[in-house]
């Protein structure tokens, strides 16, 4: 039987939360669950959603830049065109008439590089779940974290009769670099194990009571 490394009150259960983003024709939604994370993504092509659990998230964030590339092929091949007929007027009449595809393309071209999505993506092996890094995006990356970390916590912060102290060691100080544990609290752990592993019959609390 699995025992809990410092006993605590039963946690409060957390909110369901809901957040939206919405940019340049890209929208996402955020479900916060009691325990997994409902996403959605619409990106004007396809819309698809995904439920994940917070301990399936990375702590690692990556960034993605997401550009619509018909807008640059169509309008590099109307300015192509447009350059082409103006010649051929100029060629005939000697009188400079601009063609209406150049201008056109070169609007393309314009809305081309001006419309950017750019996301912070957190992976997991179910999905990547993309953030769209506008001013909203901190709040919800701080929330994925603290349910993350919790989830995590209530998992993982225990002692194990089958396990070796350096096995239990391992998973405190995975605890603390997935951000589940501060510092104080890994070394109240670490004691903690250390009297375990000098005495079997010690109480686990031992550590946390000297501290």
């Amino acid at each position: 039987m699995n025992t809990p490394l410092v006993p605590q009150p039963e946690p409060p259960k957390p909110e369901a939360l809901r957040l939206e983003q919405k940019r340049a024709g890209a929208k996402t939604f955020f479900d916060f669950g009691e325990e997994s994370l409902r996403y959605g993504l619409d990106d004007g092509n396809a819309s698809r959603t995904w439920t994940i659990e917070y301990a399936e998230l990375a702590v690692e964030r990556e960034r993605f830049v997401e550009r619509n590339t018909w807008w640059r092929n169509v309008g590099a091949i109307w300015v192509v065109l447009g350059a082409v007929l103006t010649s051929m007027d100029w060629a005939k009449t000697q009188v400079f008439g601009l063609s209406i595809w150049l201008p056109l393309g070169a609007a393309c071209l314009v809305w081309y590089v001006m419309r950017i999505r750019r996301y912070i993506v957190v992976p997991s092996p179910r999905a990547n779940v993309l953030v769209i890094d506008d001013a909203s995006a901190a709040g919800i990356l701080a929330e994925i974290d603290r349910r993350r970390a919790a989830q995590l916590r209530d998992r993982f912060d225990y002692l194990s009769p089958d396990e070796s102290p350096e096995q239990q060691r391992h998973r405190v100080l995975w605890l603390q670099r997935q951000g589940s544990l501060d510092d104080h609290e890994v070394s109240a752990r670490l004691l903690q194990i250390d009297l375990m592993a000098q005495s079997p019959s010690a109480d686990p609390r031992q550590g946390e009571h000297d501290e």
